[in-house]
């Protein structure tokens, strides 16, 4: 997978006027999304609260990371359909 080939299972995503490099893994019968940002990879998925609404979380889960994660979350929905 390279990121900056733009295959089926990456991209390049903005956040804050830069661009990253974003890969679609599937772990353990879950899709997981990696972000790296130069050294640090951030690891997001989407799952479901009880009452079946989606949401965007980061893993682990994180609750400092909520703005960012629902915003890079939001440019995913838009890359991989």
């Amino acid at each position: 997978m390279n990121a900056e080939t733009n295959t089926p299972d990456s991209t390049m995503i903005e956040f804050r006027e830069k661009t990253y490099p974003c890969n679609r893994l599937e772990r353990n019968g879950r899709v997981l999304y990696q972000v790296i940002f130069g050294k640090s990879h951030l690891y997001m998925t989407k799952a479901e609260r009880i009452d079946k609404m989606p949401f965007w979380t980061s893993i682990p889960e994180d609750p400092k990371l909520l703005l960012i994660v629902r915003e890079l979350g939001e440019q995913i929905d838009k890359h991989f359909k």
